[in-house]
């Protein structure tokens, strides 16, 4: 199943670790998302019957804790943050190293087949993941072993993933759809594979992009982009002018490029 085949059964992406496998699917050998949702799904059977009884949400919260990040041995890749693996599902679960937004899909994925309402929290460079309770939202760093975060952590994560540009707001811990949760997934690629220069990762990423948000002008700027680096001149210019119709004509970096192609 392709992506768009997915987003087309499944547009509010409730199946988020699913979508996550389609989302990346051009890094992987077997796109088939079968064996890794069923060892997630073996991960919450077995994590089920540590559940708490009588029922106690914190309890819970540390017995999804400990089994992923104690038992299983998921953890942050600090040594190889840059490593477009750590953005592939399947090769995050079986390394057990991740990203950020990697380790939160896990933790949503497996928390939510366990029955509880938990969610993605897109901080300013951090993600997080949060679980909705009758006391409010709680707020677990999967990437740092499932801590709790308040605002005051909150505003420190922001601070050092941003180096200070960016002043936290109480309400970036609001949670986030599941769409755009894989949005970030591929932008987070998309601008690794820039950096490097593949441009040919490049160009699925910001086709991915432009499915995932159809009407945002961005990843048809971007794809445009890429098809100059490709010298596809023709291309290029067909995407600028669908990200010019996207951005209302305010965009004056695109009509620029326009020109320039226009005149060649």
């Amino acid at each position: 199943m392709s992506l768009h085949e997915y987003l087309s059964r499944d547009p509010g992406c409730e199946q988020l670790a699913e979508g996550a496998i389609h989302a990346i699917s051009p890094l992987l050998d077997d796109p088939d998302p079968t064996p890794s949702l069923s060892l997630l799904e073996h991960w919450a059977d077995r994590l089920a019957g540590r559940m708490p009884l009588p029922w106690d949400t914190v309890e819970a919260l540390e017995a999804v804790n400990h089994y992923l990040f104690r038992h299983i041995g998921l953890r942050g890749d600090r040594e190889s943050y840059e490593d477009p693996r750590n953005a592939v599902l399947p090769q995050v679960i079986t390394r057990r190293r991740g990203l950020p937004i990697s380790l939160s899909i896990i933790w949503i994925d497996v928390a939510r087949r366990l029955g509880l309402d938990a969610v993605g929290i897109g901080l300013p460079g951090h993600f997080l993941t949060g679980l909705r309770t009758e006391e409010g939202l709680l707020c677990i760093d999967p990437f740092h072993g499932g801590r709790a975060v308040g605002e005051e952590e909150a505003a420190e994560l922001v601070a050092r993933a941003t180096a200070g540009r960016v002043a936290f707001k109480p309400e970036m811990l609001r949670p986030t759809t599941h769409r755009a949760i894989l949005t970030r997934l591929v932008r987070n690629l998309h601008l690794r594979f820039v950096k490097a220069e593949s441009w040919e990762e490049a160009l699925w990423t910001s086709t991915h992009l432009q499915l995932l948000d159809p009407d945002d002008s961005l990843p048809y700027k971007e794809r445009g982009m890429v098809h100059l680096k490709r010298g596809e001149s023709g291309k290029a210019l067909k995407d600028f002018r669908a990200a010019l119709d996207r951005s209302g004509g305010g965009d004056p970096e695109i009509v620029k490029w326009m020109e320039k192609l226009q005149r060649e």
